[in-house]
């Protein structure tokens, strides 16, 4: 008897992909279909699939139990529109070109449906050329960013980009980004306390990634000044940036740049200076260390380096907000959960590897009872 051939069926593979913003602080993984066309007489073809499809499932599980946060979004949109209107909020009013804070402000969601894109932000800024006086009140972000001047660019490239904002005399807090900008450029931060109450560094005493205070994405010509930071890292600027400065602020702790330009770092006071230079010294009680405050580009592509050369040894006083910096602790990372998740994936790998041999072994005794 000639032997049955058996029909070919589609095998789905997992095609990882991964895609982390800084700005946000999340891991998004994602699985795009394909199919392979597999003979299931080929036991090879089939335990290898199945291995390599457990094997992206494992490695999805654990991103996933290590990502940062989950976003749990509140009820109420707070836009300065492209027209100039203000919406969602009788607490910013508008005098021509410049929106004042009349109290304090809070309310985050992602904004959905428009043609700016999807954000998760407390204030989305769409207008350039304005002026935002925070009058000493303070924005609560709500664990998701604080103010978004983005416009949705990133996602919807053909969007105008936001040029020329500047905010002032704000508290911003309860983020998990500050102030974020993605392209576009030329703003000027000026007198803004922007953390949280304390900011987290890993267990080799790192960036957290917890939170971020200002991030700038492609976006250029930047000014931040006379302001207090707070983030793991306090300043992020990625993938081509260039021209921003950053001058007489409290940063806590540190700056994370990537495959940016030439940037000016000058007069800040650095939270982490003494851990990274314990031997330095005052230079005649000039309030200034003796040893510039130094850091790399990341990616190390052009191994680009920026130092401050006058780091301050004392922190600035920043009108209309306490003096009081906020706390740099250890951040507490569990390994239980991403463990278990591992032990899981394996033990299902081994049901269903089990379960293969099983199946071949009983289609081969088939085959034979067939032939017989």
């Amino acid at each position: 008897m000639k032997g049955q051939q058996t029909e070919v069926v589609k095998k789905l593979v997992a095609v990882l992909y991964v895609e982390q913003s800084v700005l946000s602080g999340e891991l998004n993984i994602s699985l795009k279909q394909a199919y392979i066309d597999a003979d299931l007489n080929s036991k090879r073809l089939a335990l290898s699939s199945s291995f390599v499809i457990l094997t992206l499932v494992t490695i999805m599980l654990v991103g996933h139990a290590s990502a940062n946060f989950t976003p749990v979004l509140p009820s109420d949109n707070i836009i300065i529109d492209a027209d100039g209107r203000v919406i969602g909020t009788d607490k910013i009013v508008r005098n021509g070109d410049t929106y004042t804070f009349v109290g304090n402000v809070s309310g985050t969601k992602t904004i959905q449906g428009n043609t700016q894109g999807n954000m998760s932000c407390a204030l989305a800024v769409y207008r350039s050329n304005i002026i935002i006086d925070g009058a000493g009140f303070t924005l609560q972000g709500n664990n998701l960013t604080g103010i978004d001047i983005s416009n949705g660019v990133c996602q919807k490239p053909s969007e105008r980009e936001v040029w020329n904002v500047t905010i002032k005399n704000l508290r911003i807090t309860n983020c998990h980004i500050g102030i974020r900008c993605e392209f576009g450029g030329k703003h000027t931060f000026y007198g803004n306390y922007i953390s949280n109450d304390f900011v987290t560094q890993n267990r080799t005493g790192n960036f957290s990634g917890e939170s971020l205070g200002i991030a700038f994405w492609g976006s250029s010509g930047n000014n931040i000044t006379h302001c207090t930071i707070g983030g793991s890292p306090a300043i992020y600027m990625h993938f081509a940036v260039s021209g921003n400065t950053v001058t007489e602020n409290n940063i806590v702790f540190g700056a994370h740049l990537a495959l940016s330009g030439d940037e000016a770092f000058d007069r800040n006071y650095w939270s982490d200076y003494l851990t990274r230079y314990p031997n330095a010294s005052e230079v005649d009680s000039s309030g200034v260390w003796n040893m510039p405050y130094s850091f790399a580009d990341s990616i190390g592509f052009e191994k680009r380096t920026f130092q401050d050369n006058h780091p301050l040894v004392s922190p600035l006083v920043i009108s209309n907000f306490s003096s009081t910096l906020p706390a740099l602790v250890p951040v507490q990372q569990s390994p239980v959960l991403p463990i278990l998740l591992v032990v899981v994936s394996i033990i299902v790998m081994a049901i269903v590897i089990t379960g293969l041999f099983v199946y071949f072994k009983k289609h081969k005794t088939s085959s034979k009872d067939a032939i017989s």
